[in-house]
């Protein structure tokens, strides 16, 4: 059975024991590899799915890609974490473990799931931060949320009355293809730039509003602002991140009293926000974050490149749920 590509390893492990009416523990035990030990730092009570990886050690894996039928560099160029297992040299036995992944993973496109598998369990998947998106079935893949402390079961955004989103995706692209690290380092830098935006946008910002409002299809904006906070200011981040990759060492602040410095002057007009204009809304010594950019001629990007964090919490980001008022019950006379 194929790996999906950027898929955990725990997730393939679990789905080849499905498809031959196997748990995972008895897949394992059937091959020979001991019941997987579990980490001491594994101290984080979240799903296997998203945190805890399964390792495994060379005989291990050499087992796996046997009963699978799939050859072991398939599955090391599909699974990130498929050969990450901390062992001494030529181990002598099969050995397994559980604990935390270096990065969370986020539940792959449904659609695509469907297609490649035939089946609806979902999938976890280390994507990096370009293929957040699926274009095919027009799906934001959004990683997991609590809302005081409960995990929400949303884990995906619909992009389909969002077009410019996916045109930005386009455009994603051709930048990473053509700059390499100095696009990773733009990107860095724009995205802290409009979520800082996004969090302080005064009452006039309508464009992220009305494009949350559109991703939760008119429902729970307010929601959908937090949730899909990535999403609603992604067309402004790319162009904003092309701007920085572009102009690495020409933005001056010189410091005009009469008028607005000329990289906020210059940010607002790409952007078409007037209101970015204000020095108030820019972190301190921005030029300097800017000019400390790569070279901008392209050098080999890393080939697994995510910053997905953990569960996120959404009151830290400034969503609070619309307090339920009772009505009081009737009295009779």
């Amino acid at each position: 059975m194929a790996p999906l590509q950027w898929e955990t390893t725990a997730s393939y492990i679990q789905r080849l024991a499905r498809s031959h009416h196997l748990t995972t523990a008895e897949l394992l035990n059937g091959l020979g590899i001991p019941r997987p030990r579990v980490d001491n730092e594994r101290t984080r009570p979240h799903a296997p799915h998203t945190s805890i990886e399964l390792y495994l050690n060379a005989p291990s894996r050499r087992l796996i890609a046997s009963f699978a039928g799939v050859p072991e560099e398939h599955l090391c160029h599909a699974l990130p974490q498929w050969d990450q297992y901390r062992d001494k040299p030529n181990p002598a036995s099969a050995r397994a473990r559980l604990r935390p992944a270096p990065v969370n993973a986020v539940t792959g496109c449904p659609g695509c799931t469907l297609a490649r598998t035939g089946q609806r369990h979902p999938v976890p998947q280390y994507l990096p931060d370009s293929r957040l998106i699926c274009r095919r079935h027009h799906t934001w893949m959004l990683g997991r949320h609590t809302l005081a402390g409960t995990q929400l079961p949303i884990d995906h955004a619909d992009l389909e009355h969002t077009p410019e989103i996916l045109t930005a995706h386009r455009t994603h692209i051709r930048f990473l293809r053509r700059w390499g690290t100095a696009a990773d380092h733009a990107l860095a830098q724009s995205m802290s730039l409009t979520e800082t935006w996004r969090r302080t946008a005064p009452a006039q910002e309508r464009i992220w509003p009305a494009r949350a409002r559109r991703i939760g299809n008119n429902k729970r904006t307010r929601l959908w602002y937090a949730l899909a906070r990535a999403a609603i200011t992604y067309p402004e981040t790319i162009t904003l991140a092309q701007y920085i990759a572009h102009h690495p060492r020409t933005l001056t602040a010189l410091e005009r009293p009469e008028s607005a410095p000329p990289v906020h002057t210059a940010i607002a007009a790409l952007l078409g926000r007037p209101w970015l204009q204000d020095p108030a809304f820019y972190p301190d010594r921005l030029n300097n974050r800017i000019n400390y950019a790569p070279s901008p001629h392209p050098g080999a990007r890393p080939r697994w490149t995510y910053r997905h964090p953990g569960p996120t919490e959404l009151t830290h980001l400034g969503y609070h749920p619309p307090a339920r008022h009772n009505r009081p019950a009737p009295t009779t006379a």
